[in-house]
């Protein structure tokens, strides 16, 4: 007897079934088993050297509910989970800056090693040796850089840098060697699970509608996908008025270009970095750290091409972040839309189409570090 064409039906449509259930991006115990399984055990980036050139120079970030602390001890990079061993006070308090590492509250200092080598009125308050400092010193990090980029690993155990990104690595040391110089750093929050602003990123298909009036304008539809290992890339075409716009920059202030990705491309590095390139010369570097079960913060920065001292490019450098910041917006919009719809949506897993390959390829990769969804 012939199958019924329904049951046909039915399996087409669930063989485009991604691996993330709806619940997976509201539920408060699925980021818990998140940040121990997808962020502890990948490489993050949580800063740029451009911040850490001097000494007592830092910088900090925060992962969830873990505080990260990186500190230039006389040229030396250590990272360290930013919280006092005494009482639990965070250590530096601001995204970078310059000071020792030093808890704000009741004055412990911490050198290279993580050890408490200042405790005030140890003697008559606490009796402290060398081995108790020793067994009081701050959690460390596997620490690395590439490009402008610095890396840490929370794991003790994992792969290098370079083993983890592939040959992602050499793209953040090409981008960063072509685009040296960083005009905007901004952060800004989403009512969006994290999980949704990157499936948002990986995909081109919602920008001919929701990015109309911008994004649209700009880039071809015909983007041609790769992936290595759980990270993904595409290249894209820029459409002519682009082309017309960036050859005129390029003559007024000079732009020097690269010829790997002369157009347009886009890197996924799992977990949550995205990171664009347009016309050879201008980046933007993304990171979507979650906040919540519901939200997520964006730390977006943007670099152009070597700064030749030209009037014009402030001109360009204006027009850049009001374009950048317009397709923020609408992303963030449509974002909270559809995380909305994840609270009604049950717990099956989105349809994905052949356009929405790159989302395909990163539940992939969500999958294995979680383990078995339901």
């Amino acid at each position: 007897m012939p199958n019924d064409p329904k049951d046909a039906s039915a399996t087409t449509w669930q063989n485009r079934l991604g691996r993330i259930p709806a619940d997976h991006y509201w539920r408060e115990d699925v980021l818990t088993r998140e940040l121990e399984a997808v962020f502890k055990p990948s490489w993050l980036c949580v800063g740029f050297v451009d911040d850490l050139k001097n000494d007592r120079d830092f910088i900090t970030a925060q992962i969830g509910p873990h505080a990260i602390v990186v500190q230039n001890f006389a040229g030396e990079l250590k990272a360290f989970k930013n919280v006092c061993s005494h009482r639990f006070s965070r250590i530096q308090t601001e995204p970078c800056g310059n000071r020792i590492l030093q808890c704000p509250y009741h004055g412990w200092t911490y050198d290279a090693a993580g050890k408490p080598i200042g405790i005030p009125l140890n003697s008559s308050s606490f009796g402290f040796n060398d081995a108790d400092r020793t067994a009081l010193a701050l959690a460390s990090y596997a620490l690395e850089i590439v490009g402008h980029f610095v890396f840490v690993r929370m794991s003790p155990e994992g792969p290098s840098l370079r083993d983890f990104l592939g040959s992602f690595y050499d793209d953040l040391a090409h981008v960063s060697e072509v685009c040296p110089d960083r005009f905007e750093s901004e952060a800004y929050d989403w009512a969006a699970n994290w999980k949704l602003g990157m499936d948002n990123a990986a995909e081109g298909y919602h920008v001919p509608l929701v990015h109309a009036e911008s994004f649209g304008l700009i880039l071809s539809s015909d983007l041609q996908i790769s992936t290595g290992a759980d990270h993904s890339r595409y290249v894209g075409k820029l459409k002519e008025r682009s082309l017309k716009w960036w050859g005129t920059v390029e003559k007024s202030i000079k732009l020097q270009r690269s010829d790997l990705y002369p157009q347009y491309g886009n890197f996924l590095i799992f977990p949550n970095i995205v990171v664009t390139f347009s016309y050879g010369a201008f980046l933007t570097f993304q990171t979507f750290d979650p906040t919540g079960p519901e939200t997520l913060r964006i730390h977006s920065t943007s670099w152009l091409g070597a700064n030749n001292g030209r009037a014009a490019r402030a001109m360009v450098i204006a027009n850049l972040k009001t374009f950048s910041k317009q397709v923020r917006d609408e992303d963030a919009g449509i974002c909270a839309i559809a995380q909305a719809g994840t609270r009604e949506a049950g717990q099956r897993a989105p349809l994905l189409g052949e356009l929405e390959g790159r989302i395909a390829h990163f539940q992939q990769a969500y999958e294995r570090h979680m383990g078995a969804l339901s």
